[in-house]
């Protein structure tokens, strides 16, 4: 039985990954995709498709450390979809402060953990991931985001890499 996670580590851990990696890919790959741009890795029309999720255009985040790039889109009932692109070792943090009490995600990248977004951020989940070039991690926050939905959306912001 997993022992609980105490509410101040929590908030940090939650933080931390908002902070971190949201949504996560390491330096290599920004150079290889030429990009920093997370607005760029999704369209409007492939949220959609992969969640059902209807939502506006992308808004880039502003610089914070250990942030390389970093978007949100915004959907009804204060649905936010947010990609964030960091390097590899803000993500190795993140992910083994996620499996603490997340969840093993197979079949994306070469290590992945989700995890349920805290009450504040109007519940949802984040998936946080490793593959040989760095990581990635996709959230989907609010009361549309389920675990099937972050899952389908990291396979497709995985494809673009």
């Amino acid at each position: 039985m997993k022992k609980p996670f105490h509410p101040a580590l929590r908030l940090l851990a939650v933080f931390g990954v908002m902070v971190t990696g949201i949504s996560v890919v390491g330096a290599s790959i920004l150079h290889a995709a030429g990009t920093s741009d997370a607005c760029k890795l999704l369209m409007t029309s492939e949220i959609l498709k992969a969640t059902g999720l209807t939502v506006g255009d992308g808004t880039a985040g502003r610089p914070i450390p250990g942030v390389l790039g970093r978007c949100t889109w915004v959907g009804s009932g204060n649905t936010k979809v947010i990609v964030t692109l960091t390097d590899a070792q803000h993500m190795e943090t993140t992910i083994a402060v996620q499996q603490k009490e997340g969840t093993s995600v197979p079949g994306v990248g070469s290590k992945a953990v989700a995890i349920k977004s805290a009450g504040f951020t109007g519940g949802g989940y984040i998936l946080s991931f490793l593959d040989a070039q760095g990581g990635i991690g996709v959230s989907i926050l609010g009361k549309d985001g389920t675990l099937d939905r972050v899952v389908a959306l990291a396979k497709v912001v995985e494809s673009h890499r």
